[in-house]
């Protein structure tokens, strides 16, 4: 008998893409296509898409007592896969709460039924013959009601950061969630060119692209068109939309280094600002708060607000601010927090009074990094529990005082739980999974918990923690990590499941030496501050920074030498680990046949050598002075750095020229952005493993870190002008001259890696 996908009629897009997302799979697991139809034509088996509330054939046959109510409830995640007889015809139901988790239930199926993983750089999708029609009856419900990741306004390299991405590769994103069973994202990349449609006398479309005469992450500057990004935005949230996922409007206090005003604006419109007295952010008129306990000013940002939610969301069931997020408005600390719950109370008056239905949710940022716990508890005391969230995503800070179990939140105030992971500058495999399972645990008993969200710096950078995060935003898991990684293996690497296995159980002590530790309140005397303490570098790689490490003031802190010996400790706990890990690893790769096991493969060999690398660095900086000893490690360093600027070299993943030719191909780019990419990126805080500077700083500057540990005279001066020219000639030389080798071998890659790391560790462990 025929098959025929019946979807309903004049329902909302997601039923449709639900529809379209069956025939889609079905297609590439059997190979046969079936038609959608709006229809029953009364002989055919069916796939029914969609709920009775929505699909008049299933109404039709509750109303005939045929079937019986489905096992959901209405309006929300929930979903089912149910099969049927109706007079010997097959039917299969898909039914979900609503269009988001009727597109759940198809993708289910196919994991279920057909052996197919999901993943954010493509599908595992087996070959089938036939799938299965009879004696199914699948019912889910989520634990959390808010499930998802954000997305930053960091650029570096197409991998991981949002703003570089198409709407192609968008479209994957966001399918991405659904087929994860994710309903929430939040593209937080700037405002784009919402100030022109809020006030679009004071400021009007630039003529070609917008620049920015600033360094570093600041440097804003187009690499698109301000129209160009528009469209490109409106199609990525009316595509959101269809899919029928949930994100949060900006508002508030919105002005930030990645959502500046205009000059043209404050030429013409005059704001005032709040006086600033610290000097952390506070870098001119652009990046500078309005004055928001002035109503004039607040309509300023309320305007904004309105703009974005007409223009773009079009959703006023979810708000998100981030107050007066990472700002000390004065040296007082008890006018500074005076002033900041001011901003909280200004913020939510102004969207309840316009939005009275919405929730507000306020995201966690400043609470871990400059609030006590005293004065978090205090905010949270004066909230509306009924439309106020707060929205963690600092969940595994090393100090437990300056986190969620501290804040008078669990049991007591609805919240989120968040994962942050990673700045900007980490791009490799790391994190603190005891610490994050740990205090999960707590999240999963506490009933006022309402999510579980990831949002880091950057995207993509490490398949594990979306395996982790996908594994338990749903239903929580009681696997361990360990476990997680092997069920990950076997679905993501096909026959090279077994090797991977083995290589990323070997190298998880290592991995985890990868640590984002936050700030902490304590005082400097405390037992074991330095275990809590957000000190130079703990937590970011040392290797991309070597000089800029070495005249930093602070770099010879006795807190920090503290720091240090104790992770120095935790390697030689686990020495051997990192070697090994490599030799486990599969050699034959092909990157076009097996991109994953490649992509991976990659990722386990630059993280185990920019480890040690870290060690070498760490030991070096406490020998300063002894010759023979600097020039063992020395050798051995250049080695390593060698060897990954030869892998970056082979993973266009890694190339800042592949990102820029990336931009080019999906729209025309300034011409003068390789300039500012190279600003963005090669920057004190976004300085990460990407091939150009690596090849033409990292690199180079290993002679120049080793001279001055080995030299009695050579002042941090002299270093800092070496540094300097280093990366001028960076900055003056074309992306288009440094060309990596491409068919280089990462067989030996891995080999010479391995043994690399066997001569460090004799030399640092003898």
């Amino acid at each position: 008998m025929a098959l025929l996908i019946l979807s309903p009629e004049n329902a909302a897009a997601a039923y449709t893409l639900a529809a379209q997302a069956f025939q889609t799979m079905y297609q590439k697991v059997t190979g046969q296509e079936l038609s959608i139809s709006l229809e029953d034509d009364g002989c055919s088996d069916l796939i029914v898409i969609g709920s009775d509330s929505v699909n008049d054939y299933l109404m039709a046959q509750v109303l005939e007592l045929k079937i019986s109510s489905l096992p959901i409830r209405y309006g929300t995640d929930d979903y089912c896969i149910q099969s049927h007889n109706d007079n010997g015809r097959k039917i299969l139901i898909f039914a979900g709460g609503r269009g988001r988790s009727t597109i759940y239930a198809v993708y289910d199926y196919f994991e279920r039924f057909a052996g197919c993983h999901y993943f954010w750089d493509g599908d595992v999708i087996p070959h089938c013959d036939t799938l299965p029609m009879d004696n199914i009856s699948v019912s889910e419900s989520p634990r959390f009601q808010y499930r998802g990741t954000r997305y930053f306004a960091h650029r570096s390299l197409k991998r991981f950061q949002a703003e570089h991405w198409n709407i192609d590769d968008w479209k994957q994103e966001l399918d991405w969630l659904v087929k994860k069973r994710m309903n929430f994202f939040m593209l937080r990349i700037g405002m784009d060119d919402i100030w022109q449609k809020a006030f679009p006398q004071e400021v009007p479309y630039p003529d070609g692209y917008q620049t920015m005469n600033a360094a570093g992450f600041h440097d804003r500057s187009d690499f698109w068109t301000l129209k160009f990004r528009s469209q490109l935005r409106s199609q990525i949230m009316q595509y959101a939309r269809d899919l029928d996922l949930s994100f949060p409007v900006d508002c508030g206090t919105m002005t930030h280094w990645y959502s500046r005003t205009p000059q043209s604006f404050i030429d013409t419109a005059k704001p005032s600002f709040v006086t600033q007295e610290v000097s952390y952010y506070a870098d001119g008129a652009t990046g500078s708060v309005f004055d928001f306990r002035k109503k004039e000013m607040m309509a300023y940002y309320t305007k904004l607000t309105d703009t974005m939610l007409k223009e773009y969301d079009q959703d006023s069931s979810l708000f998100h601010t981030i107050g007066l997020g990472e700002r000390s408005m004065y040296t007082d600390p008890k006018k500074n927090f005076a002033l900041k719950k001011i901003a909280y109370r200004r913020i939510a008056e102004e969207i309840r009074t316009k939005y009275p239905h919405a929730k507000l949710m306020l995201a966690t940022w400043d609470f871990a990094g400059w609030w006590n716990a005293d004065q978090v508890e205090a905010l949270t005391r004066e909230l509306d529990p009924e439309r106020t969230i707060f929205l963690d995503y600092t969940c595994e800070v090393a100090d437990p005082k300056s986190s969620f179990l501290n804040w008078g939140l669990v049991n007591k105030f609805p919240w989120i739980f968040g994962i942050f992971h990673a700045f900007e500058s980490e791009s490799e495999l790391r994190g603190p999974y005891d610490r994050i399972r740990e205090r999960f645990s707590v999240a999963v008993k506490d009933p006022m918990c309402q999510g579980m969200i990831y949002w880091p710096e950057l995207s993509h950078s490490d398949p594990l923690i979306l395996e982790y995060l996908t594994e338990n935003c749903w239903q929580p898991s009681e696997m361990s990590i360990e476990q997680i990684i092997h069920n990950m293996c076997v679905k993501r690497y096909g026959n090279s499941a077994e090797p991977m296995s083995e290589a990323w159980q070997t190298a998880m002590p290592v991995i985890k030496l990868g640590d984002w530790g936050s700030r902490t309140q304590r005082d400097p005397q405390s037992p074991n501050y330095e275990d809590y303490a957000n000190m130079t570098y703990t937590h970011t790689d040392l290797w991309t920074r070597f000089t800029l490490f070495l005249i930093r003031p602070d770099s010879e802190d006795p807190i920090l030498r503290k720091f240090f010996n104790k992770r120095i400790q935790k390697y030689e706990a686990v020495k051997g680990a990192a070697a090994l890990a490599l030799n486990q690893l599969p050699r034959d790769i092909d990157p076009l046949e097996s991109p994953m096991v490649f992509r991976d493969v990659a990722d386990i060999v630059r993280t185990m050598l920019g480890r040690y690398m870290n060690l070498i660095i760490m030991v070096a900086t406490d020998r300063k002075g002894e010759t023979e000893t600097l020039q063992k490690l020395q050798k051995v360093y250049q080695l390593l750095m060698d060897i990954a600027v030869r892998l970056l070299g082979i993973c266009p993943d890694f190339s800042m020229a592949q990102t820029l030719e990336a931009l080019r191909e999906t729209a025309p780019v300034n011409p003068n952005f390789e300039i500012t990419l190279k600003h963005n990126l090669c920057n004190n805080y976004c300085l990460q493993a990407a091939f150009e500077p690596a090849k033409l700083i990292y690199q180079k500057e290993t002679e120049y870190a080793f001279s001055w540990l080995m030299s009695e005279d050579m002042s941090k001066e002299a270093l800092t002008m070496q540094r300097e020219a280093l990366i001028q000639s960076f900055l003056d030389t074309p992306l288009s001259d440094v060309t990596p080798n491409r068919k280089d071998d990462i067989s030996e890659l891995i080999t010479l890696a391995a043994n690399a790391i066997t001569e460090a560790e004799s030399i640092l462990f003898p």
